[in-house]
C-alpha cells in the first residue's frame, strides 16, 4: 500500500483548474479533501434574467458546487462547504468600497488571496488537522536546499497568477501546493479528459471580479458606495484650467480616455488628435485631472503595506524587475526600503501608475514581494 504524502484541503470551485488540481494530488498519493469556499453574495435584487445568469458570487455558483460534488464523488474523496461570507465581506468587499471612497483603485483579488484563500483557509487547514491547502492557481512553489521556499511564475506564462500571490510568506508557502503551475492551460484541459471529468472544461471562466454580475464595476459601486462619492465636480487640465464637469470620481481611472465628455474643447486645437486622458483623481478638491498621454509617464513610484516572500525586506537598494499591473511586462529598475515604504525607480518611465494597485518585484521568474502603490 502506497504511503500517503499528507492530508490536503483542495479549494474546488467546479472549474477545470481546481478540479484537475484535486485529481493530480490524489494521483500523487495525497489524502485529498475537497473544499468549496462560500463567499459573499450581493444582496441587490436584479432582473429575473440576471438572477438566472448570475445567481451568486461567480466564484461559488450553484452550478460550480454541483460540478464539484460530482468530481469529489468520482474521486471518492470527502467534500465539504466552508462559509466565508462574513470574512469575505469584511476583508474584500469593504476594502474595495473603502478604496474607491478614498479615491484610489483597489485590487480586491490580492486581498482575497492575502486574507481569505491563504489566510482563513490556511487557518481552517490547521484546525482540521491537514498538512496543506491547494488551489488551482497558475504559479509554482519551490523548496530550496536550505529549506526555504520560493514563489515562482507558472510554466504557462499567459496564465501566470504570481502577481496576485506576492503576499504569500514562508509559513504560508510551506503549507501550499499549486500542482497545475507545472502545466499549460491546454495540458490542464487534456488532463481533465484523461481523468474523466471533461464536463468541467465547459465551466465558464470569469474574466471580471467575482462579486458582481455586471461586466464592469460601475453599477456595483453605484449600489454600495456613499452617494457623496458621486458628487459631480470640475474636470481640470494639468495646468489648472477647468474644461468640463465629471460625473463622480469613482467613474474614472488613471489612463482612461473614453467617456470623459470633453472632446474638441475650444481653445485647445493644438492638441487635436492627441486626446485627453485621466492623469489623476484629486479627492481633496473632487476634481478630475486630465492631460495628454505624455503626462501619464513617471519614472518612479512609492508603495506601502509591503510583503516579501523571504520574510525580510532588502537592506540596500536592489536591482529588480517590477510589474505595476498583472498583464504587464516586467520593467527593470531598483527598489529601496525606508521606514516600511518602498521607492521604485524605473530604468525608463512607466505609463499610468495607479494608486491602490500593487507593484510586484521579480528576479527573473522568482517573486520577491510587493506592495500597494501610493
Amino acid at each position: 500500500m502506497a504511503v500517503k504524502k499528507g492530508k490536503v484541503l483542495v479549494g474546488m470551485s467546479g472549474g477545470v483548474d481546481s478540479s484537475v488540481t484535486a485529481c493530480l494530488l490524489k494521483e500523487q498519493g495525497y489524502e485529498v479533501i475537497g473544499i468549496h469556499l462560500r463567499f459573499w453574495t450581493d444582496p441587490a435584487i436584479f432582473s429575473e434574467e440576471e438572477k438566472h445568469k448570475f445567481p451568486q458570487n461567480k466564484c461559488c455558483t450553484l452550478e460550480g458546487l454541483a460540478k464539484t460534488r460530482r468530481v469529489a464523488h468520482k474521486l471518492d474523496i470527502p467534500f465539504y462547504v466552508l462559509n466565508f461570507e462574513d470574512a469575505f465581506k469584511t476583508e474584500v468587499i469593504d476594502y474595495f468600497i473603502e478604496g474607491y471612497e478614498s479615491g484610489i483603485t483597489p485590487n480586491p483579488c490580492i486581498e482575497c488571496n492575502r486574507n481569505i484563500k491563504f489566510g482563513l483557509f490556511l487557518q481552517k487547514m490547521k484546525e482540521l488537522g491537514a498538512d496543506y491547502i491547494a488551489t488551482g492557481h497558475y504559479a509554482r512553489v519551490h523548496q530550496k536546499k536550505d529549506g526555504t521556499y520560493e514563489l515562482l511564475k507558472a510554466k504557462d506564462r499567459t496564465k501566470d497568477q504570481s502577481y496576485f500571490l506576492y503576499t504569500l510568506t514562508q509559513e504560508k508557502l510551506q503549507h501550499t501546493l499549486f500542482p497545475i503551475g507545472e502545466y499549460t492551460k491546454k495540458e490542464v484541459r487534456e488532463l481533465a479528459k484523461k481523468f474523466g471529468i471533461d464536463e468541467v472544461n465547459n465551466q465558464k471562466e470569469s474574466q471580471n471580479l467575482c462579486f458582481f454580475p455586471e461586466k464592469t464595476h460601475g453599477p456595483f459601486l453605484k449600489r454600495h458606495l456613499n452617494k457623496k462619492s458621486f458628487t459631480p465636480g470640475p474636470i481640470k487640465t494639468v495646468d489648472g484650467d477647468i474644461i468640463g464637469q465629471h460625473k463622480g470620481l469613482p467613474h474614472y481611472t488613471i489612463g482612461q480616455r473614453k467617456g470623459l465628455g470633453i472632446g474638441g474643447i475650444k481653445g485647445y486645437e493644438h492638441l487635436e488628435g492627441e486626446g485627453w486622458y485621466v492623469i489623476r483623481l484629486d479627492k481633496a478638491d473632487n476634481a478630475l485631472i486630465v492631460g495628454q498621454d505624455k503626462h501619464l509617464f513617471h519614472e518612479n513610484l512609492q508603495a506601502s503595506n509591503l510583503s516579501f516572500v523571504s520574510g525580510k525586506a532588502p537592506e540596500k537598494t536592489l536591482q529588480i524587475e517590477a510589474k505595476i499591473r498583472a498583464r504587464f511586462p516586467q520593467q527593470k529598475g531598483t527598489v529601496s526600503i525606508t521606514e516600511g515604504e518602498a521607492v521604485v525607480d524605473f530604468d525608463r518611465p512607466q505609463r499610468a501608475i495607479t494608486p491602490g494597485q500593487s507593484v510586484v518585484f521579480y528576479e527573473g521568474e522568482k517573486v520577491l514581494g510587493g506592495g500597494v502603490i501610493l
